[in-house]
């Protein structure tokens, strides 16, 4: 595995917040994207929140093959920058769903402001924690010549 290549993958998603996520339905005919707020851990998987009755979170059930993009929007093609991650998401529990929660407030601590107040402590308990755990990564970095992309995989040894 190239450690430069991991190391500037996860410099790029610790320096971004939304991810578009698509997936689709069992039996595959019906694709859907959705914008998320999300936190990287250290094995560079994907830590996000949604209601397991969204479209997405029904898509994902308890668990679904994904495919992510993180990038920012650019007038230029060659500034354009970005991620993109092939991976099974998966909707989490127990331990696993504490730790990942932790992962996420700590890029986010709104989320433990809003636990205070009664009506969103509710709203918090019963969300969905998904984690979306790579196969493949991509990286493309423009800026280093005309379609700059490399290829991460495996993402962890």
């Amino acid at each position: 595995m190239n450690d430069l290549l991991r190391d500037r993958v996860a410099d790029y998603l610790r320096a971004h917040h939304t991810m578009t996520i698509a997936t689709t339905a069992p039996g595959g005919n019906e694709p859907h994207a959705a914008a998320v707020f999300y936190a990287v851990d250290h094995d560079l998987r994907l830590v996000f929140l949604s209601k397991p009755t969204s479209i997405h979170g029904t898509h994902i059930g308890v668990a679904a093959p994904v495919a992510v993009t993180v990038t920012e929007d650019c007038e230029d093609w060659e500034m354009i920058q970005g991620v993109q991650v092939w991976g099974e998401a998966e909707l989490l529990s127990g331990v696993a769903k504490a730790g990942a929660f932790a992962v996420y407030v700590k890029r986010f601590p709104f989320v433990r402001d809003l636990m205070v107040h009664h009506a969103m402590a509710a709203l918090i308990r019963d969300i969905g924690v998904y984690r979306v755990t790579p196969r493949r990564v991509a990286f493309t970095d423009n800026t280093t010549g005309v379609f700059g992309r490399e290829m991460l995989e495996p993402v962890t040894e």
